[in-house]
């Protein structure tokens, strides 16, 4: 069994802060969350929680994420410690 543990404020902040980064990327490239959960094999909801900060996604799916968009997984991260 999985159990939740308190994630502190700062960090749910900056998965908040890769989830607009992704959205913005997605959207400059006039994509829609269907289309680019579709090219790098995830689901469409999986990519509407990341964005809205309410999925935390693993390194593979960043890098899978920066491939879709034609940018580094930097990229995507840029904002965090800001």
């Amino acid at each position: 069994m999985r159990v939740k543990r308190d994630v502190p404020k700062e960090i749910t902040e900056k998965i908040n802060t890769v989830g607009r980064t992704i959205a913005t990327l997605r959207l400059s490239k006039k994509m829609t969350q269907e289309k680019l959960a579709y090219g790098v094999g995830i689901a469409k909801s999986y990519v509407g929680y990341i964005e809205q900060g309410k999925a935390n996604p693993t390194i593979e799916t960043l890098l899978l994420l920066a491939t879709g968009l034609d940018c580094s997984i930097l990229d995507l991260l840029q904002d965090i410690d800001n």
